[in-house]
């Protein structure tokens, strides 16, 4: 083989590995950090084989659809071990839908959107779930992952997108770290518990939101849903009351438990519901608000 030859083929291989690092950020992360190395071997998951790595949390992941996740494990003397989990979610809505089910402060420190608490650091960005673990912390194994979460963070070009559906949130009063993002029904009861079933037709050509608003002494659990036809939001709307309360009616206030009020209607491709509000004129005046902005 000629030197032309070779370099050609050098040129090809420098190309072919600059791709996959832009395309996945486990090809441009380091292999040590700060005296913290790789063990051996990473290890991949998919959707057959997460429950033997997260059982507890595979479902979330499960439900919002995902390829596999890359997992790395970092050790140094005399420190905690770092543990890297990257998944490979379908979609951005789906990297973000996974995020805001998580608790605590969000920033913007990482990624589109991140959190960081003692000896651990997630976010999200592109179509990519970000989990940096270490504990006990220490000062060095803090400083550690915040350099690796910045590593992994300039790895991933794009951004991605955030759901449309947020669009379509009042704004005043929304409770921001509340929101919750679904498009499976496992999770119409993060706030409250609406049902086990799925009588709001919810499925991946839906986009749901749930979120905590709060005015002074007034709160209230607000949901909505975007349908890709009007026709299906007045489908679910229709199961909705069959399934969670035959005594509902749509487009009216109602006190469906003591001192507590509930309130869902369909606007265009849109179902929009208040639960346990503490008040009849704040459950109205939010569905009000979120009609205005579904009618624009």
């Amino acid at each position: 083989m000629n030197k032309y030859v070779v370099g050609i083929f050098i040129l090809i291989l420098t190309q072919n590995l600059s791709a996959q690092a832009k395309s996945d950020p486990a090809y441009a992360i380091p292999s040590e950090i700060m005296g913290w190395k790789a063990e051996e071997n990473d290890r991949r998951f998919d959707n057959e084989s997460l429950y033997d790595y997260i059982d507890g949390s595979a479902e979330m992941f499960l439900s919002f659809g995902f390829t596999h996740v890359f997992n790395r494990i970092y050790s140094r003397s005399n420190q905690p071990d770092i543990i890297l989990d990257i998944f490979y979610m379908n979609s951005s809505y789906d990297a973000y839908g996974v995020f805001t089910h998580s608790v605590g402060k969000h920033d913007k420190e990482f990624g589109q959107q991140s959190q960081s608490a003692e000896g651990a650091i997630i976010f999200w960005k592109a179509n990519f779930y970000v989990s940096i673990l270490s504990h006990p912390e220490t000062p060095e194994s803090k400083e550690a992952i915040y350099r690796l979460a910045g590593k992994i963070d300039e790895a991933i070009a794009d951004n991605g997108d955030f759901p449309p559906v947020l669009d379509f949130l009042p704004q005043e009063d929304l409770l921001k770290e509340s929101i919750r993002y679904f498009r499976h029904y496992n999770w119409i009861n993060s706030h409250t518990f609406i049902s086990n079933d799925n009588i709001l037709n919810i499925d991946q050509k839906t986009h749901g939101i749930l979120a905590q608003y709060k005015q002074g002494n007034d709160n209230a659990i607000f949901l909505i849903i975007m349908y890709p036809e009007t026709g299906d939001a007045e489908n679910a709307l229709k199961k909705f009351i069959s399934g969670y309360n035959n005594s509902l009616k749509p487009d009216e206030i109602n006190e469906l438990k003591e001192g507590f009020w509930t309130g869902v209607k369909t606007v265009k491709g849109f179902l929009i519901g208040v639960f346990n509000s503490s008040s009849k004129n704040y459950a109205a005046d939010l569905i009000e608000r979120a009609e205005t902005i579904c009618k624009q």
